[in-house]
């Protein structure tokens, strides 16, 4: 496959099969000069079991051959990752679909010489309310060995990952009372873990989900400043999908934000 000019970037789509499709659909007039396109996803993409799951992936495997593109992923919270860490790999990538690869943790590759890095993985803060092996699965954060064997494989310039680092703030409003103290907690030691991993890699790209929270800021980190970019999820009008200039790492044609790139 030839290096891209551009990509598709998206952000959770929940296994939401009409919203998927519909940002599919555009891929023509995003992309038209790529062959194939490629949509980079930031996670929970929607990998889960069942009727419903099998029918989103045929769906969106379908729409994707419609309009000669392929999908790649790193994993986020809500998939079914028993699954994904039985779904054969071919160069690195695990295969789930025709056209959808799964981008696992650590996995990296190059385009117009800089190094890109998958890092999916973070903590569902919202678990009370999920049960296990129907919307919940095991496996969903980045583990410590994880970390240390990534960080030790070097350096990066662009990160892909589903959590966001603990030195990118944000602020946030009070939690649902139904969320449960030990989950809110492990996701702050997951965001310090991904921070550890970043400090160690250096890269000075980094794009990610999770939050439902879409923006650019450049942030200042131990190495250095890095361009950070959020994406929101599906189903919101702006903010869930941007197209990234591969060989410049510029944001086009599609804001970040409801009034253009959303600079905070």
């Amino acid at each position: 496959m030839r290096e891209p000019g551009r990509v598709l970037v998206a952000g959770d789509w929940h296994g939401n099969t009409g919203w998927a499709c519909s940002v599919i659909r555009r891929l023509p007039e995003l992309l038209p000069r790529e062959s194939p396109r490629i949509v980079l996803h930031c996670g929970d993409f929607g990998i889960w079991p069942g009727a419903e799951g099998a029918r989103y992936l045929r769906e969106v495997d379908r729409a994707l051959a419609e309009h000669d593109a392929v999908l790649w992923f790193v994993d986020g919270n809500h998939e079914d990752h028993p699954r994904l860490g039985r779904v054969p790999r071919v160069e690195g990538r695990g295969r789930v679909a025709e056209r959808v690869w799964h981008l696992p943790r650590g996995h990296r590759w190059r385009w117009h010489g800089r190094t890109w890095l998958a890092l999916g993985g973070a903590v569902s803060v919202d678990r009370a309310l999920r049960r296990e092996g129907l919307d919940w699965w095991p496996g969903e954060q980045i583990t410590e060995r994880q970390a240390l064997r990534v960080a030790a494989d070097g350096p990066a310039d662009v990160m892909l990952t589903h959590d966001c680092p603990a030195l990118v703030d944000h602020e946030f409003g009070t939690p649902p009372s139904f969320w449960a103290r030990e989950d809110l907690e492990a996701g702050d030691v997951h965001r310090r873990r991904l921070q550890r991993v970043v400090d160690a890699v250096r890269p000075g790209h980094l794009i990610h989900g999770h939050l439902h929270r879409a923006y650019l800021r450049t942030v200042d980190m131990p190495h250095g400043p890095v361009r950070v970019a959020g994406l929101d999820c599906d189903g919101l009008p702006v903010g869930n999908w941007a197209v990234l200039d591969v060989p410049t790492m510029a944001w086009l044609k599609i804001p970040l934000g409801p009034k253009g790139p959303h600079e905070e």
